[in-house]
């Protein structure tokens, strides 16, 4: 078997990688992806006491997935070896609030495989996972950047926390917080990439920002009127009551057919802040969550026609909370237990640009 996926509990970050050590005897990972709820203080150095020959990246979680399993203060793994992935190049960025010049650093990845000429007439088998520690509050610059810098498509999500956990992204056995990790992978035979979100166009109306502070995530005007003025227009409720909806109808920037959500977070400062802003000049329209099951699964049936080695779900938080609160964490889970799969609750998803209330989903062929 080329990919190995592992849900464990411990008392410590020791136990988790040696129960995860136990598991994969006689395996032989080339990579080792891993999402840990924040309790586990240093799961990345002891992962790499037990896999000194692997590449090793992760984040914390809110919450994990593996397989059919959805689970809370547990570490879910996915050890892949060279059947599936024939080489890994990792880097860290730190300080992303600071926007730095990524150029080097992808310069230096595609090098590793030979460069620009390799990769482009190889362009089916690369594909990047990038992991942000969400503090940073960085991921939309980040995210144009890398997109103007490499035609390789990188996906992946930003980090989340259990209650009063502290936030992080790993690589080899440090640990990183305000820092993006990158891994460029190249596959054996190949992958695919997609996003689904249960968000569907709720008016017709477009919006435009007129007013916004980008860095902080604030919006404050669409259509040079005060955002929570037109925003309770368009849902047709009170003023006082928008906070309520913030979540069942999120803002979407709609590009064709597809759409790239933006959700409201809290009234603050004279506006509202967002979970991935929005630059002024952007249209968007006011959308309505639907049944993230069924739409899932149609997403999901629609493009995996194979068997798949391993799947990557880059979900959401407030898609987790949702199927909480409607009980359907099993179907939903049952979806991906068809697949040899991995995944976190996170604080947001990268595909394209930062966005979130998705899912972002790698497939290793």
């Amino acid at each position: 078997m080329a990919i190995k996926t592992i849900s464990i509990k411990a008392t410590n970050s020791q136990e988790a990688a040696s129960k995860v050590s136990e598991a994969l005897k006689g395996f032989d990972p080339k990579l080792l992806i891993f999402f840990a709820s924040s309790k586990y203080t240093s799961p990345a150095a002891e992962f790499e006491k037990v896999f000194p020959n692997s590449e090793i990246i992760g984040s914390t979680s809110h919450s994990e997935y593996c397989g059919s399993e959805y689970q809370s203060d547990s570490i879910s793994v996915m050890a892949i070896d060279k059947n599936s992935v024939e080489d890994v190049c990792l880097k860290v960025v730190e300080n992303i609030d600071n926007e730095p010049n990524i150029r080097e650093t992808i310069n230096e990845m595609q090098d590793y495989f030979g460069g620009e000429a390799e990769l482009f007439q190889n362009f089916d088998y690369y594909v990047g996972i990038v992991l942000f520690e969400s503090s940073a509050k960085a991921e939309e610059m980040f995210m144009d950047r890398l997109g103007t810098t490499t035609d390789i498509l990188f996906v992946g999500g930003s980090s989340s926390a259990a209650e009063s956990g502290v936030s992080q992204v790993y690589a080899g056995g440090k640990s990183y917080t305000k820092a993006a990790v990158l891994a460029m992978l190249k596959t054996v035979n190949g992958y695919d990439v997609f996003k689904t979100q249960s968000a569907h166009i709720f008016s017709e109306r477009k919006l435009l920002v007129t007013k916004s502070d980008l860095h902080n995530r604030i919006l404050y005007e669409f259509d040079n009127r005060p955002c929570n003025e037109v925003y309770a227009e368009v849902l047709g409720v009170p003023t006082d009551q928008i906070q309520n909806y913030f979540v069942s109808n999120p803002l979407g920037v709609v590009a064709g057919e597809e759409i790239f959500v933006r959700t409201f977070d809290q009234i603050k400062d004279g506006g509202i802040t967002l979970h991935c802003g929005l630059p002024e000049g952007s249209e968007v329209n006011v959308l309505k969550i639907g049944n993230i099951v069924s739409d899932t699964q149609k997403v999901l049936d629609d493009i995996i026609t194979y068997q798949p080695a391993g799947v990557i779900n880059f979900n959401c938080l407030y898609r987790t909370l949702e199927i909480i609160n409607e009980n359907l964490v099993e179907p939903y889970c049952n979806l991906f237990g068809r697949y040899n799969s991995i995944g976190f609750s996170t604080g947001g998803e990268a595909f394209l640009g930062h966005i979130n209330e998705t899912s972002t989903i790698l497939i290793i062929k």
